[in-house]
């Protein structure tokens, strides 16, 4: 049998083209189907509300994925018959190709002829005349279906006739605002570590320098140098002032401005709880608050592990309620925003647990994260606490030391032994004790054998006596009579009684909102109180 390559050549060619061919025809058959589907379902969604979160510009690529894959299900590849059938059909030679196919398995003497007549035309027939690629207007319909695709994604406008959207967008803003939460607790509780002076500290470190600074100049004091000396301790007093205003006006104030209410108004709160967290917070103690705390954690555990529905809707009740009074006494009682808010934090986090986008377990731990913080926040609190009644005992030990360098002067030999405010105090009292009864034998001279100081008080020295500027006042007119002719006694005596009661009720409000340091609170009562005696009544005649 004659060499047969031509022909076999020819027909491979054709079937490789034909192969081609069909691929792309099912491709575009694919991307059609599987565009049109998408698009279906995406106006679905955008009428109805329904499935909104899953097309996303990303989620076009589905469309790809799902080309290809219908594309090789209804891929066929073409055999050899089919190339030669589509060989004899474009050339009109009557199935000699397709003959061609079959000598192998066929009989008789015509093999040659066949062979020898089909080499002769295969050598001028070209492939592409016999499968061309049409693909231009695929092309320009696949284009044209993606970009529609894209105009539908990015511009069709969505509907919401059954409040899904919204719905979605609501538990959309809940898990932002859940991970913002989580970032901001984990960020302040960082902070609040960096700031922690460790445990068992009485005072901040600026309050502890302070105070060392005193007791350091207690030490250095001169008998023999009383303005000098007046002169340092005035430095202290107003350096420890300072530092007490600015602890009550930025942390303690609100804690201290609800006790002076508290107290004008019978002692009445809300109730005894929040009244002993009060108490204790203004002594620097937690211990209340923060055992309520870990309460409340353990009561999270147990809700977190509960599968009865009765007794977990119970129980959690029972801990937003908790939280609720914690945040308000937080929010009302100690003006400590940064604590009010850990808490409030906590209790959205807990609701956070029932939405559908989240996972309850992971919300819970974190309103636990959130109570924790909450218990650092309560721990800065109650160590302002500490700074103030510190700063008070500074500036009580202060006040005592003047009245005894006015006296006689201070001997810093005389605190070598002392240590702590206590030392001081002890030893300021006993020289006030002694200069006391030294005065009542004397006469009234004071202290010493009558011996020349050897200092001169008579020149200036620079020194200049501090007084605060604040006026104390009940209101723009704190004090009005109005007379004409005589007046009934009991009458005046009521109005008189009532004047004097706005009098002490604005000083009181004076002292708290001026931030005057403990030291000035007992003069300051006294003098109002002396107002209040009313002098004996005298009678004349004519």
């Amino acid at each position: 049998m004659k060499s047969m390559d031509k022909s076999n050549h020819l027909i491979q060619q054709v079937q490789r083209r034909l192969a081609i061919a069909s691929w792309g025809r099912s491709l575009f058959i694919a991307f059609v189907c599987s565009l049109a589907a998408y698009l279906a379902v995406l106006l679905y969604s955008r009428f109805s509300g329904y499935l909104r979160d899953w097309f996303t510009l990303e989620s076009a690529g589905v469309v790809l994925i799902a080309t290809f894959l219908l594309a090789c299900l209804i891929y066929r590849k073409p055999g050899k018959e089919q190339a030669a059938r589509l060989i004899d059909q474009s050339q009109g030679t009557k199935d000699l190709f397709l003959t061609m196919t079959m000598l192998e398995s066929a009989v008789g003497n015509y093999k040659p002829l066949v062979v020898k007549d089909a080499e002769q035309k295969a050598g001028k027939i070209r492939p592409a005349q016999i499968v061309s690629f049409e693909w231009g207007k695929r092309l320009a319909v696949s284009c044209a279906g993606a970009v529609c695709l894209f105009l539908v994604l990015q511009y069709a406008p969505q509907f919401d006739p059954f409040g899904k959207v919204e719905a979605a967008e609501v538990e959309k803003e809940k898990v932002k605002e859940f991970e913002s939460s989580k970032k901001a607790t984990k960020a302040r509780m960082a902070d609040l570590k960096n700031k922690d002076n460790g445990e068992g500290d009485e005072e901040s470190k600026d309050v502890k320098m302070a105070v060392e600074n005193l007791k350091s100049d207690f030490r250095k004091m001169k008998p023999g140098k009383k303005q000098q000396n007046s002169k340092t301790l005035a430095g202290h007093q107003k350096s420890l002032g300072g530092k007490w205003r600015k602890i009550a006006e930025e942390k303690m104030k609100g804690l201290m401005m609800k006790s002076d209410q508290a107290q004008k108004f019978g002692g009445m709160s809300k109730n005894e709880g929040m009244k002993k967290w009060n108490k204790e917070l203004q002594e620097g103690s937690t211990q209340s608050l923060t055992k309520e705390m870990d309460e409340l954690k353990e009561q999270l555990k147990r809700l977190m592990k509960e599968t009865d529905p009765v007794k977990r809707e119970q129980l959690k009740n029972e801990i937003q309620k908790k939280l609720k009074e914690m945040e308000s006494f937080a929010r009302e009682q100690t003006n400590s925003k940064a604590m009010a808010a850990a808490l409030k934090r906590a209790m959205k986090q807990m609701q956070m647990a029932q939405s559908k986008g989240m996972n309850p377990d992971e919300a819970f731990k974190e309103a636990m994260q959130s109570m924790d913080l909450a218990k650092m926040e309560l721990k800065e609190i109650a160590q302002s606490a500490k700074d103030m009644k510190k700063l008070e005992e500074a500036l009580k030990v202060l006040q005592m030391a003047k009245k005894a360098n006015d006296k006689s002067g201070l001997d810093g030999e005389a605190c070598e032994n002392c240590m702590s405010l206590e030392d001081y105090e002890e030893l300021y009292a006993e020289m006030m004790g002694e200069m006391a009864g030294e005065g009542e034998g004397t006469g009234g001279e004071g202290q010493g054998g009558g011996a020349k100081v050897d200092e001169d008080d008579t020149g200036d020295k620079g020194f200049k006596t501090e007084k605060s500027k604040s006026a104390i006042t009940a209101g723009k007119v704190l004090l009005s009579f109005k007379t004409k002719g005589l007046s009934d006694r009991g009458e005046a005596k009521k109005s008189y009684n009532k004047l004097m009661t706005d009098l002490k009720q604005g000083m009181s409000e004076a002292i708290i909102q001026e931030q005057i340091p403990p030291g000035y609170h007992e003069g300051i009562k006294k003098y109002f109180n002396s107002l209040e005696k009313q002098p004996k009544e005298t009678t004349s005649k004519k």
